[in-house]
């Protein structure tokens, strides 16, 4: 099958694939089929939760709700913090067509950072997945970089990394950043209907495990969703069918502050309002937070 027009760089489709996409497109290990694979199979288990940003983006939250995030364009904004982890994700503007008749100024995703300490000396370890790496295939092999306790390291497809606790795999498009009970899976995409800006974006989905949630008690634009079991309904841009639209929506209503207090000084600080990266875990855990698994993400439906 031709690389560009691999099922692994269609939107997810959340309603087939646990995931979004077939196991195979972000599991190194498995070689996709030709032919699109059936949908996963659903045996009964406990629910879990979801969350995601998509579409400009779009927030979904880990349990329940929904809002639309501008952010500034250039700007890097605390997603994810929690003791010893933070990921950081850089918005860019971008203009697209739908359907032929309506120009939107939008945002994409267009970079991850995650940030970690990963042994018991609290050793640091960078990452980043560049969607600019990206060709038109929709792969590269500079897409992760980044430095293990002072160690610089930088691979593409298939490749990987074990940083001492910090675990980075990558697929076709695909990667994911596993530390302890929390995993990043983050998967570069096309700006479809281009116009100007950003060709490449990224899709970016969070998952914990087990008491992950409940002892991190995390924070971040989309992390505090993890922290409580409320949904969180925050403030959502309407589109026209036609003419020119700029998005304004900066989820007010469903996070604590505003979308400035998520600011980063760099793709790498963990230094925002709300910032749990320094911070201790709990002992005492919330029973209503821990779950088999919750899952929140960053996609373009």
């Amino acid at each position: 099958m031709p690389l560009d027009a691999s099922y692994c760089t269609f939107s997810p489709d959340y309603g087939c694939y646990g995931g979004g996409w077939p196991l195979c497109c972000s599991d190194a290990t498995i070689s996709c089929p030709e032919s699109k694979p059936e949908c996963d199979p659903r045996p009964p288990s406990p629910p879990s939760d979801n969350a995601l940003v998509a579409k400009d983006p779009h927030l979904h939250f880990a349990h329940g709700g929904e809002a639309d995030f501008r952010g500034r364009n250039d700007t890097c904004y605390a997603f994810f913090s929690a003791p010893g982890l933070a990921v950081n994700v850089k918005v860019e503007s971008t203009f697209t067509i739908r359907n032929g008749q309506l120009t939107v100024n939008g945002t994409f995703l267009t970079e991850v950072h995650v940030v970690a300490r990963v042994d018991k000396a609290r050793r640091p370890a960078n990452a980043s997945f560049f969607a600019s790496q990206l060709d038109e295939h929709n792969m590269g092999w500079k897409v992760v970089q980044g430095d293990c306790a002072g160690r610089p390291f930088q691979f593409g497809k298939h490749g990987g990394k074990a940083c001492f606790d910090l675990v980075i795999k990558m697929a076709h498009s695909s990667a994911t950043f596993t530390l302890g009970n929390w995993t990043v899976l983050v998967h570069g995409n096309h700006v479809y209907d281009w116009v100007s800006g950003p060709k490449h974006r990224l899709d970016v989905s969070f998952s914990a495990r087990g008491a992950a949630a409940a002892r991190s008690k995390p924070h971040g634009i989309i992390g505090q969703s993890f922290s409580s079991t409320a949904p969180r309904w925050g403030k959502k841009d309407r589109y026209p069918l036609q003419g020119a639209f700029k998005t304004s929506a900066q989820a007010e209503g469903s996070i604590e502050g505003s979308a400035a207090d998520y600011e980063l000084a760099g793709p790498y600080s963990t230094a925002f309002a709300f910032s749990r990266f320094n911070g201790k875990e709990s002992e005492t855990l919330l029973p209503e937070l821990a779950a088999p698994v919750v899952d929140a993400a960053s996609n373009d439906n």
